[in-house]
């Protein structure tokens, strides 16, 4: 059962580049919401027992700059896939997803 307050988007073509103040790492982002990003293609070991990352996300010729909290994070044998929460959503990025 879906437990979810804000509804996700599937989205292709949005690269992701993190860093979480020590190192940066690039992936793609899978799904949005107005306060979610679900990120995928990470490297395995990055961002191990952090609190935040500073995230920006590109789709064609937008750019979106956040930090956001991770919530929950898939380990896989060569990469990881994770969950973000965006505390303060910019207001382009609510439009964007709207």
């Amino acid at each position: 059962m879906e437990k979810r307050k804000h509804r996700r988007l599937f989205v292709r073509n949005m690269q992701i580049d993190v860093s979480d103040g020590i190192g940066c790492c690039t992936g793609i982002v899978r799904d949005i919401s107005r306060v979610g990003l679900c990120l995928a293609d990470m490297a395995k070991r990055f961002g191990k027992n952090m609190d935040t990352y500073t995230v920006v996300a590109t789709n064609e010729n937008r750019r979106f700059k956040f930090r956001v909290r991770p919530r929950w994070e898939q380990v896989g044998p060569v990469s990881k896939r994770m969950g973000v929460e965006i505390p303060d959503p910019p207001s382009q990025w609510t439009e964007f997803v709207l």
